[in-house]
Order: structure tokens, then C-alpha cells, then sequence
């Protein structure tokens, strides 16, 4: 009896991991920008072990690990109510100033307004209190993951799939394409399949 019971829970737990991830979507920056697997909104840290009070930051997104992973799977039905759930946490994106550089938190979801976003047709995503602001990743990739590998320290075959980050903030919307293309996100989940980079990678070795 306590063996089919432990395979009822088992089974159970899986059924409901496989439901959360199929509700679940990446927010992925149109412009691939320095990374094939392109870059995602991303909690602090990495996946059972990020930290919701670290707030977001832009990471490589984790699609090719078999579907959309725990700390950039945004709830797909929340986001066209106007609200970005980390389902894993139960904690949504903030607005933390409402001011140019704005950092981005992470908190329990009480539905204030600072928690309020409108993802628009052209891929922008503002705060409904601010909306001349929009959600911004950074343009400086730097290693993540705790593998901090200076340029020419490992092949640029090695140093490519390492993890990446960028700073996410909040700032000022921008028509300059340089900066719009910072600013113009997509929902993502399904099948992994690399992109072309539109920039360099960082690591790239150059005569």
C-alpha cells in the first residue's frame, strides 16, 4: 500500500511540473544580439537556487535545456492581464522607482500598481504607472554562472557556452535603434534551436 502511494505522489508531482512548465513562457529579447540561444528576463541566480530578492537581469535563455526553466517561466495568461508571475516563486515583476534606470524586483504578487505592465504589439514592456519607460536589457555581456572566464582564458568554442548576463532595468523608451533594440522583447517556448547573433560574441577572436 505505501508503494502505490509513493508512485501516486510521484507520478502526481510530475503531472503537475509538466502542466506548470506547458503554462509557462519565456520573455526573450527579439534581437539576439552576442548570444545564440538569445537573451532572456532572467531571476537572480540560477534555477532552485535563485533568490527573489535579487530582482531580474538579463540572461542566456534556457530553452535548450529542454523547455522553458524555472526562473525565466513567466505565467503566458498573466502577462496579457497585465501582470509578469514567476510561477515557480509566485513573485512578479515590480517596478521599483518610477524614474529613468529603474532597477527591476521581484516580489510577492498583492496586485499594487507598480506590479502592472502592458506588453505592447511592438514588443515593448512598460509600467502602467510610467509608461514612457520600458524594459530595458543592458548592451555589456559579462560571464555568469559563477564560471567568471576572462576573454582568451578558455577556447571561444568553451567560452560560447558558458552563461552570460546582462544588467535589466527600466529606462526611458527610445525610437534610436541602437537602443530600441534593447527594448524589444517576444514570448518564447517550444523547441530549442540556435539563432544567429547579430553583434559579435564576446569572446570571438579577432586578428
Amino acid at each position: 500500500m505505501k508503494i502505490n502511494i509513493l508512485i501516486f505522489t510521484a507520478l502526481l508531482a510530475i503531472f503537475q511540473v509538466s502542466a506548470t512548465n506547458a503554462d509557462m513562457v519565456e520573455i526573450k529579447l527579439v534581437d539576439t544580439q552576442d548570444e545564440t540561444r538569445g537573451w532572456c528576463v532572467d531571476l537572480f541566480a540560477h534555477l532552485t537556487n535563485a533568490m527573489p530578492l535579487g530582482g531580474f537581469q538579463g540572461h542566456d535563455c534556457f530553452l535548450y535545456m529542454g523547455g522553458v526553466q524555472i526562473d525565466q517561466g513567466f505565467d503566458e495568461a498573466s502577462i496579457a492581464e497585465g501582470k509578469f508571475v514567476l510561477l515557480y516563486w509566485d513573485v512578479c515583476m515590480t517596478l521599483q522607482e518610477q524614474k529613468h534606470h529603474s532597477y527591476i524586483a521581484a516580489e510577492p504578487c498583492i496586485g499594487e500598481p507598480a506590479q502592472k505592465f502592458t506588453m505592447h504589439d511592438n514588443g515593448r514592456i512598460t509600467p502602467d504607472t510610467a509608461p514612457e519607460l520600458c524594459l530595458t536589457i543592458g548592451s555589456i555581456t559579462i560571464p555568469g554562472g559563477g564560471r567568471l572566464a576572462p576573454v582568451g582564458a578558455r577556447p571561444p568554442a568553451d567560452n560560447s557556452t558558458i552563461p552570460q548576463i546582462r544588467r535589466m532595468t527600466f529606462d526611458n523608451c527610445s525610437d534610436e535603434a541602437s537602443i530600441a533594440a534593447l527594448q524589444t522583447w517576444t514570448l518564447r517556448k517550444g523547441e530549442y534551436a540556435p539563432e544567429e547573433i547579430t553583434m559579435p560574441h564576446r569572446f570571438e577572436l579577432t586578428d
